[in-house]
């Protein structure tokens, strides 16, 4: 299998709306319990990908899974500061790779568009990411104790944080996607 990675498109909304509501319906990856429409996918991925990377992988054309970076909050101080989203095609081979390659390139993308702070909410429940987090340096920051509530139980929320800069110094501004070369 000889995979690719791709900045997304609008034209990715069915696939995207596709994975992300096998997850919203089958596991606890995810908090949302309502599937969006591929309409507020597409818009979704036009907005963000403007701003962050958005990167897709495919192999033989088959596209496998995502990964992309959004505002962690909105105020303007947080600017250096990106939180991250991956979610593999529920039908992508296991243990190929695909979610590390997507986050090595994601990160470097990140570093490289001078983000100095990246941050990861994961359930409590999901050992698989939360230990996929740590093997790239990501560190437990808090737990919010049953913050959650899906299908049938509270769940705990584990943000996960990796420093990509030095903050010794004030940071370079952050460069958008569709102005990064």
């Amino acid at each position: 299998m000889e995979l690719t990675l791709r900045s997304i498109t609008p034209e990715d909304a069915p696939i995207v709306a596709q994975i992300y509501t096998h997850y919203i319906h089958h596991t606890v990856s995810t908090f949302h319990e309502i599937p969006k429409t591929i309409e507020a996918y597409r818009q979704q991925i036009e907005e963000l990908s403007a701003v962050y990377p958005f990167l897709v992988a495919e192999a033989d054309g088959v596209f496998l899974g995502f990964a992309n970076a959004e505002p962690f909050r909105p105020q303007s101080g947080y600017r250096y500061t990106a939180e991250l989203t991956i979610y593999l095609h529920p039908d992508a081979p296991k243990h190929a790779g695909i979610g590390r390659k997507l986050y090595e390139a994601l990160l470097a993308q990140l570093r490289d568009m001078h983000y100095v702070n990246v941050l990861a909410c994961i359930s409590g429940e999901n050992e698989g990411s939360l230990a996929f987090h740590r093997s790239f340096g990501f560190e437990e920051m808090a737990v919010f104790p049953k913050v959650s509530f899906k299908h049938g139980r509270w769940l705990d929320a584990v943000w996960m944080r990796k420093t990509l800069g030095s903050t010794n110094a004030p940071p370079a501004e952050p460069v958008r996607a569709d102005e990064f070369a």
